[in-house]
């Protein structure tokens, strides 16, 4: 006899399928430029900075809550980054945003770690938009940057 919820299995399973291929085609630096334009394109070149340095020092730390030690898996690890949250691709709206964003990524991406004026932040949200995270409990204040607050883990 057919069950519809072995449908919906197959069905979330192909979509699935579909979105870690799209997810897979996408180089490293792509997503990590992607990712900074979507959760910064707003804030000052500052505050991308800092975001992409973010996601640099968690791959640098290299904890699997966190996806790991590449930035790609950093990037898209579940719930970690709000805008790959159910998507698997950012499309870009605005071309010279983007372009001037690929640069700060790309200059981070390529820098020495100990170049890192952040001092190792590894978190930051946005309280007008998701108010105050239970996370935060376990960071220290670092700075804050237009809409984003900059935390780094206590341990």
């Amino acid at each position: 006899m057919f069950d519809v919820r072995d449908y919906t299995v197959i069905c979330n399973s192909l979509e699935t399928h579909k979105t870690n291929r799209k997810m897979a085609q996408l180089s490293e630096l792509e997503v990590f430029r992607k990712t900074v334009y979507a959760e910064a394109r707003g804030e000052s070149v500052e505050g991308q900075k800092w975001v992409a340095w973010v996601i640099k020092n968690r791959a640098r730390l290299n904890r699997q809550y966190w996806g790991g030690s590449k930035i790609k898996d950093v990037c898209l690890h579940p719930r970690q980054f709000e805008c790959w949250n159910g998507v698997n691709d950012i499309s870009i709206h605005e071309p010279e945003v983007y372009r001037q964003v690929c640069e700060v990524v790309d200059a981070i991406y390529h820098a020495d770690p100990n170049d890192d004026p952040t001092n190792g932040t590894d978190h930051y949200h946005n309280p007008d938009k998701e108010g105050i995270p239970s996370w935060v409990h376990n960071c220290v204040f670092v700075k804050k940057i237009g809409n984003h607050t900059f935390y780094k883990s206590k341990s």
